[in-house]
């Protein structure tokens, strides 16, 4: 039996830089991963597959799950047909722009691929698999911390970051990533990539303003205006360092200083007063 942690995923930065051939938005973005996210655990059985998903958002999960998936994908690759049980402790909210689904999806290949003897799929395929099931799922892969280009499939390392506490507020709503992204297009704000530019992880941290850049926050608040309601309050909050939208939203985040542990717990405290959901963590260093 293998178990692990399927990581939240964080967009420090986001921005929309235009469409490809075949209607995916292409995107740059420094993503990082919390500490945080929902438990995996996966062993063999005798008798055929099983996905059992329990947790605070299993009941929010709608339509073909990306895990099922995943794990047809992996059986086609490798056609290893030992049945497996897969149980999934669903902490992170969905529809939140933190990539909960592909998270999973991610954590569950890794896990089939140490799990399955003699039937070992390379790191670069099991990245083209990821692209397959989803444009988050290769960094997930990774879950390092990353500047995401294209849809998702041009990963470049950026090196360690800063021990920060972070804390993900979520106003209890489902946003839909197609959406938002359609909204945004609507007003053609396309901006061309910087080729020439560089990402140094230190100066990242170090210059990073109050209000992180993410094309996608004034569609989001279009389509939710809460969020507007979550980054005010946000902003208030003692100890932060900077405060932002992950992805296409609505999970919005404050970064503490590192020596604010105390603080980021007792906003924890605060937020959950509104009503809203809220969970104190550490964006993963590595």
């Amino acid at each position: 039996m293998l178990k692990s942690i399927a990581r939240a995923k964080i967009n420090l930065t986001l921005k929309i830089l235009g469409k490809n051939e075949t209607g995916f938005h292409l995107i740059e973005s420094i993503t990082a991963f919390s500490d945080f996210g929902d438990e995996v655990e996966i062993f063999t059985n005798s008798f055929c597959d099983q996905l059992e998903i329990s947790g605070p958002f299993s009941k929010d999960l709608e339509g073909d799950n990306i895990v099922v998936k995943a794990l047809e994908y992996f059986r086609k690759e490798t056609i290893w047909a030992q049945p497996v049980t897969i149980k999934i402790f669903k902490q992170i909210p969905v529809a939140a722009g933190l990539g909960g689904g592909s998270a999973d999806a991610a954590c569950v290949l890794k896990m089939l691929n140490l799990l399955a003897p003699k039937a070992r799929i390379s790191e670069e395929r099991m990245s083209e698999i990821g692209l397959n099931l989803g444009s988050d799922v290769p960094a997930c892969l990774s879950g390092r911390a990353l500047k995401m280009e294209g849809r998702g499939e041009k990963l470049s390392i950026i090196g360690g970051i800063p021990n920060m506490p972070i804390l993900l507020v979520n106003p209890n709503i489902k946003l839909s990533t197609k959406a938002v992204f359609e909204t945004f297009s609507k007003k053609d704000l396309f901006e061309p990539a910087d080729e020439n530019a560089n990402v140094d992880v230190e100066e990242i941290f170090k210059n990073i303003g109050c209000n992180t850049p993410n094309d996608l926050i004034e569609p989001a608040i279009k389509l939710a205006p809460v969020i507007k309601e979550v980054l005010f309050v946000l902003r208030k909050l003692k100890g932060i360092k900077a405060v932002g939208m992950s992805g296409s939203g609505a999970t919005c985040f404050a970064l503490f200083e590192p020596n604010e542990t105390v603080n980021v717990i007792k906003a924890e405290e605060q937020i959950r007063n509104y009503g809203w959901w809220a969970a104190s963590t550490f964006l993963k260093g590595a």
